[in-house]
């Protein structure tokens, strides 16, 4: 099992990763965007990619506590 979690550990890993360049890729949108609801829009969508970091960040410290490994000050 703790194989399985580490394992789980790498797929949260990158998928905070991806979180967190899809949230600068649609701030970068926002910043080209001359409409303000396209610059609304590009927003939105960063707001909603840093709240998915946030639920994978929280999960990921679970199962680094679970797994007794010691967690970094920006993973909680």
């Amino acid at each position: 099992m703790e194989h399985m979690e580490r394992k789980l550990l790498e797929v949260l890993e990158e998928a905070i990763r991806l979180e967190r360049e899809a949230a600068d890729r649609y701030r970068h949108g926002k910043e080209l965007a001359s409409l303000q609801e396209i610059k609304d829009m590009f927003e939105q969508l960063a707001l909603d990619e840093e709240g998915h970091e946030r639920i994978l960040k929280l999960r990921y410290s679970e199962i680094k506590k679970r797994l007794g490994l010691k967690i970094m000050k920006d993973e909680g």
